[in-house]
């Protein structure tokens, strides 16, 4: 089982959205470089995610991961000519969202949760971006781990 959000569990994500019909017709909105912030990992890092999409397709995934906190990470300011948007906040949170445990809206209404970017644009593409939730939250992935790679993969 891959560990969530890991360059693995990035990968598997992709596969899974790439390969179903269903996300591809939900999802032709869906295009641009969204980046993501997790803070404060069970295995003390943060990691920085970019996935980029072009008509649905996920075309490309990044990962990085670094002991918390790591500065410059935390305090990059937003590039809105590179990305069409950016998502931070803590592991705890993206986890409980991946899982269904914490609605989207309930994330949203939180300080914890930051986005940046332009929401009229991400409210055009809410239908893709829904269905890249719905098949991350499909791959089955271990949430509970304490070190990881330098992949973010666990370690026992």
């Amino acid at each position: 089982m891959v560990t969530y959000y890991s360059l693995a569990w990035l990968e598997a994500c992709r596969d899974e959205m790439n390969n179903s019909d269903k996300h591809m017709k939900k999802s032709r909105r869906l295009n641009g470089k969204f980046f993501f912030r997790v803070w404060d990992g069970p295995d003390g890092k943060d990691r920085r995610a970019v996935w980029e999409f072009a008509d649905g397709k996920c075309t490309h995934v990044e990962f990085e991961a670094r002991p918390a906190p790591w500065k410059e990470l935390r305090d990059l300011p937003f590039d809105q000519s590179s990305y069409t948007g950016r998502f931070s906040c803590p592991f705890k949170m993206m986890a409980a969202l991946n899982r269904g445990d914490m609605s989207p809206l309930k994330a949203l209404s939180s300080p914890q949760y930051q986005v940046e970017g332009k929401k009229t644009q991400f409210f055009m593409m809410m239908q893709g971006v829904n269905s890249w939730n719905e098949h991350n939250a499909r791959v089955k992935c271990n949430y509970d781990f304490t070190k990881t790679d330098d992949q973010g993969n666990a370690i026992d």
